[in-house]
């Protein structure tokens, strides 16, 4: 007779998973890893180009490393729709899910706040060029934010989905029109939630992923409020 699977523990019921040091995380994620460590190497390095305050070093860093993580993202994410592969890499990168989640979160705000930075100094610069480099470093970091968390997010959803499957348990999302969706399915779901602040044609089942969409949704919501607020404040300082 078959052993019933293990029940959830209480992350997994929200559909975070099991908390580990940021370490153990990354080594699973050699992707993540190397755009971190690109990205403090660019941080680093910055200062070697030219000459830029703290947040405008920040901004640069991030830049650099969400840049190379959605390249790579890409590359791995690229024409994938096959499930077995998909559940493969879900249980190689289970462990530290709860650690990445919090880490998107917390960058996110970080970088909405290093731009609002870079916004507030553009009122007091004179020369029109000053001005654009602040404007258009402001607009690729939203941009690049933006992307990155849907792709996480999209990871996220993917992975937690075949790894209930993994452990016999039902789908926590229902796709209409297949029963085995691929990365493309996942991102499009991440990007109408980070757009809208809601869900559309693909449906949270059950109570696992709900609490995870939930926060995406939060995050989505002030990310969005954010961004309007910082365009009425360009738009201000460029009549002004």
């Amino acid at each position: 007779m078959e052993s019933p699977p293990p029940k959830p523990t209480a992350a997994e019921r929200l559909g975070l998973g099991r908390h580990v040091p940021l370490w153990r995380a990354l080594r699973v994620r050699p992707r993540l890893a190397a755009a971190l460590g690109f990205g403090l190497l660019v941080y680093a390095a910055s200062p070697l180009v030219a000459t830029l305050g703290t947040s405008a070093r920040c901004l640069v860093g991030w830049n650099a490393g969400a840049l190379l993580y959605l390249a790579l993202a890409w590359h791995e994410m690229r024409g994938v729709d096959d499930a077995k592969l998909i559940q493969s890499r879900a249980v190689a990168q289970d462990e530290g899910r709860t650690t990445i989640l919090l880490l998107v979160v917390v960058a996110a705000a970080a970088v909405m706040l290093a731009v609002g930075t870079q916004l507030a100094q553009v009122k007091s610069l004179d020369e029109d060029a000053g001005r654009g480099w602040h404007l258009v470093l402001a607009g690729v970091t939203v941009a690049t934010s933006w992307f990155f968390t849907q792709v996480l997010f999209a990871l996220h959803y993917a992975h937690d989905f075949y790894l209930a499957r993994h452990r016999d348990r039902p789908d926590p999302l229902q796709f209409p029109g297949t029963q085995d969706p691929g990365y493309s399915d996942f991102f499009h779901f991440a990007c109408v939630i980070g757009a809208a602040a809601q869900t559309a044609d693909i449906t949270f089942q059950g109570r696992s992923l709900r609490p995870v969409g939930t926060l995406h949704c939060v995050l989505s919501f002030f990310f969005n409020t954010t961004l309007l607020a910082l365009s009425m404040n360009v738009v201000a300082s460029l009549l002004t």
